[in-house]
């Protein structure tokens, strides 16, 4: 069993706390991804675990053993790089195979395992090549071979696609995936793209300030956001709030000229807040340009459109809404215009409310 235990660690530079007594449990053969902005301490994080950083606090176990005091070499964990990290004199096979020399594997068993992780990745052409004369993705693969051939009981993998160009990191997306699926070992994953995060894993982990915001399916993080933070780092584009305040019976919501009357159970989520200031939250998809026919109950408002950004398959709308910006999604020929005065709706059964001071949502 490979699954990882993290118990109330904390990370300290000095006097600094950047991790505060984070909690978490990832099962065997899981993908889960670290997700959050530059510096929230997604990669520190990953690097205790690695055995890369000490911890200033708490417990870290990887297949039910305490690897605090572990060095690197003795976790067990294969890590994948955002730089690579290749040997330039030496060739693909060389690097692929350099771990297992210093291990003094059998020469034999060294040319299988380099030759089966070069299959998987599809690079057997490539073996008696320098990193010099690969592009981009061919090295990722060749970081990526260089830790299967270990055949640890997990793998990290540290923004491994930040370099490379956006085809390119949704073409290596999806041989990650495939090499999870194929393998069935666990991978923690770090990112500052909350797309990456949503594709790859089984679950995600959204840190800020050194915190774990929420830890959840991909479906739970967008359709049921723990906190505004959540709500407006996932999604693209990301969610859209209204700072405004409860009625005094929490049945309404009110944002200057906007008045928005709640769903009951909603109302019955934000009623600790009535009269208090709270945001209304709502995704591009679930606001919607008047159309003849609503499937679904809707609070309609009247908004102006600001500019119209044609995307193919859809335009994005941004509509001024009392004081507010918001961005919808809409048809590719949706038939407006810049000034133009416009019904927006809103699904009621997609409205989040979260507290104004703390952000954290009221359900």
């Amino acid at each position: 069993m490979a699954g990882v235990s993290i118990r109330q660690v904390v990370k300290r530079f000095g006097d600094v706390e950047v991790i505060h007594g984070i909690d978490l449990d990832i099962r065997d053969g899981e993908f889960v991804v670290f997700v959050g902005p530059s510096g929230c301490g997604k990669s520190t994080l990953l690097r205790m675990i690695a055995g890369l950083e000490s911890t200033s606090g708490g417990d870290i176990a990887i297949g039910g053993t305490r690897v605090n005091d572990l060095p690197p070499r003795a976790r067990d964990i294969a890590m994948v790089f955002q730089d690579y990290a290749l040997y330039p004199h030496k060739s693909v096979f060389e690097n692929m195979a350099f771990g297992l020399r210093l291990r003094k594997t059998p020469e034999a068993e060294i040319q299988r395992r380099v030759n089966e992780a070069a299959a998987i990745l599809r690079i057997e052409h490539l073996l008696e090549r320098k990193p010099r004369q690969l592009s981009g993705g061919q090295r990722q693969r060749v970081a990526m071979g260089r830790s299967i051939v270990r055949d640890p009981k997990c793998f990290l993998f540290d923004e491994p696609l930040s370099n490379l160009d956006a085809q390119l990191r949704n073409e290596m997306r999806t041989e990650i995936k495939k090499l999870h699926a194929r393998l069935g070992k666990t991978i923690i994953y770090v990112t500052h793209d909350q797309v990456e995060a949503m594709t790859l894993a089984d679950r995600i982990a959204v840190l800020s300030g050194g915190r774990v915001m929420q830890y959840a399916t991909p479906d739970e993080i967008y359709h049921r956001p723990a906190a505004k933070f959540v709500a407006g780092f996932t999604g693209s584009p990301a969610m859209n709030f209204l700072r405004g305040r409860l009625s005094p019976d929490a049945a309404t919501f009110e944002a200057g000229a906007v008045r928005i009357a709640l769903p009951p159970a909603l109302a019955k989520a934000a009623g600790s807040h009535a009269g208090q200031s709270v945001d209304l939250g709502i995704r591009p998809e679930d606001l919607a340009i008047a159309s003849e026919r609503d499937d679904y109950p809707v609070a309609s408002v009247p908004a102006t459109v600001v500019v119209l950004e044609p995307l193919g398959a859809e335009t994005l709308v941004t509509l001024r809404i009392g004081e507010h910006e918001l961005v919808c999604r809409a048809r590719p020929d949706v038939g407006v215009q810049p000034g133009q005065t416009v019904d927006a709706r809103m699904r009621l059964d997609k409205m989040h409310l979260f507290d104004a001071e703390s952000g954290i949502a009221l359900r």
